[in-house]
């Protein structure tokens, strides 16, 4: 059965009559589920009051005034125009009732379309990733521990979404409707592009990285600050002291995730270890400040956790300690829990 959330696309060629034999069996066995019928029912009745408003709009006053003024010569202007008066008045009453009938019709019509129109979320848990495209065909992969809201179908001049977390977009092409990725701190528009949105509650740094294209970045606060980001270029917003900062980047490592890679570069080790604890599940905690800051430049692919703790404890100056997973009263175990500081001697360029 089918539901709200996932109507198929072949009913809308059905409702213009372009569907194909194949189509048309797809829709006769659609049909006999009653709640799809129902639903069925809906859509022709959207369908046929746009198509009815759009005849409405096509229908033009002065150009029949004008059409009727041609028939007829300019020595007989004064009967002439008391006539025309008379054509237009006469024209103008299905006007005005056309009119009456559309605003009568605008809540119904409204009331339809909020049937079909739902708000849909997707999140992923702690150490998972999806795949998924929007209603418009934009492809979206989405970062562990993230969170993404859009509509079933985007209507008006935009195309708006909501993002918590990390996600990868490869935008859909539209011109007259621009993509809008919105953030806690920040909207970031495009068009027809690719780009890397990083923006997970908590985190110090928002990033937004752009693959390919043209994105413009607008602070939420303040409408007047406005950047534009180039291919291979990144915008980092410093949650503390609500700066930006543009820099180039090798956009291969920062969407590296999509494929099951994560890839460091001169990172911070407190960003290290939050993508690590959102990347496997578990809770990593530095409890010694002076490794913080220390940056770190590594690859990992299939390693473990574990695998990965111990990698980090030969080519860096840290050391760690870790809790057993337990199995809680509702039968979910716990996350593991990391700690890390730095090794004794060991000196933190």
């Amino acid at each position: 059965m089918e539901n709200h959330d996932n109507i198929p696309e072949y009913l809308v060629a059905y409702l213009h009559g372009e569907a194909s034999e194949e189509e048309q069996l797809l829709v006769a066995e659609w049909l006999k589920d009653d709640e799809n019928a129902a639903t069925f029912r809906q859509m022709k009745k959207i369908d046929s009051l746009t198509s009815d408003l759009s005849l409405l709009h096509q229908f033009d006053l002065e150009k029949g005034k004008a059409q009727v003024r041609k028939k007829y010569r300019v020595n007989k202007i004064v009967s002439i125009t008391s006539w025309v008066q008379r054509i237009a008045a006469l024209l103008f009453v299905p006007v005005l009732l056309a009119g009456g009938w559309f605003y009568s019709q605008k809540d119904k019509l409204t009331k339809e379309l909020s049937v079909l129109m739902v708000n849909q979320e997707i999140n992923t848990q702690p150490g998972t990733k999806t795949h998924l495209f929007l209603p418009d065909s934009t492809e979206v992969w989405l970062n562990s521990s993230s969170s993404l809201k859009f509509p079933s179908a985007f209507l008006g001049n935009e195309r708006r979404i909501s993002l918590q977390g990390e996600a990868i977009f490869k935008v859909y092409k539209n011109k007259k409707k621009p993509f809008i990725v919105s953030t806690s701190n920040m909207d970031i528009e495009a068009v027809g592009t690719e780009f890397n949105v990083s923006a997970y509650p908590g985190d110090l740094k928002l990033s937004t990285t752009l693959a390919e294209g043209k994105v413009k970045v607008t602070d939420k606060s303040d409408a007047s600050k406005i950047i534009f980001l180039d291919p291979g270029s990144q915008v980092d917003y410093n949650t503390t002291n609500k700066t930006y900062k543009t820099e180039n980047v090798r956009v291969e490592d920062v969407i590296a995730w999509r494929d099951g890679v994560l890839v460091f570069n001169e990172t911070p080790f407190y960003e290290v270890a939050a993508k690590l604890g959102r990347w496997f599940n578990a809770d990593i905690h530095i409890n010694d400040q002076s490794v913080a800051n220390y940056r770190f430049t590594g690859k990992f692919t299939s390693e473990s956790l574990d695998q990965v703790l111990e990698l980090l404890t030969l080519s860096t100056p840290i050391t760690y300690s870790s809790s057993k997973r337990e199995m809680m009263n509702n039968q979910a175990y716990s996350k593991q829990e990391i700690k890390i500081w730095k090794k004794s001697n060991a000196k933190v360029n």
